[in-house]
């Protein structure tokens, strides 16, 4: 049986007839050629007296916050420029911590994949003024309102690897080694 469906139309721009093998959408995703986006993120957060804060940004047309990233797609910069480059429209400085990706994951709507790989970056300076500043807003959050904040759950796991990661550095550099940092009830 062929058929005729107006949403096919939607769907790949241009009339289609479908075979009962291509009705369902996800069949037909599959068909099309899927487009590949590369993106990194930076994971900001500074020490304060409140505890670890990490920094989320919300762009001018878009509901939600998230964490600052740049596309990387056939840049061949190296990812220390395209983090600054993506720290740098939140109008933030510092220095990664470690040269290890923290986590990536990958994200697919439709006939587009959009793969994003964080790293940590310890936040050393903040700008009053950044280039960006009129189309993104800036807002330094405890963990537990940065989870509530951020709607894609892959971005709050990276809240959960920055804070493990940052925990056992603080215990080290307070020559306290990991180890030891918690003593143990004798049983």
């Amino acid at each position: 049986m062929w058929f005729r469906r107006p949403s096919d139309t939607l769907l790949t721009g241009d009339p289609c007839i479908c075979t009962p093998s291509t009705r369902n959408y996800t069949e037909l995703m599959e068909q099309q050629e899927r487009i590949q986006h590369h993106e990194s993120c930076v994971v900001p957060y500074r020490e304060t007296p409140r505890g670890i804060e990490f920094c989320l940004v919300h762009q001018g047309g878009v509901e939600r916050w998230e964490f600052p990233k740049t596309a990387t797609d056939g840049d061949g910069a190296s990812a220390e420029v395209l983090l600054d480059k993506a720290a740098g429209s939140a109008g933030l400085g510092g220095h990664l911590d470690g040269e290890e990706p923290l986590d990536a994951f990958v994200a697919a709507r439709g006939n587009e994949s959009r793969s994003v790989t964080a790293y940590l970056m310890r936040v050393t300076r903040v700008d009053d003024d950044w280039p960006a500043d009129a189309s993104h807003r800036r807002l330094w959050c405890l963990p537990e309102e940065a989870r509530a904040r951020l709607r894609r759950k892959p971005f709050r796991r990276f809240i959960d690897l920055a804070l493990r990661a940052v925990k056992p550095a603080r215990a080290t550099n307070n020559g306290v080694s990991p180890a030891n940092a918690l003593p143990r009830k004798p049983r």
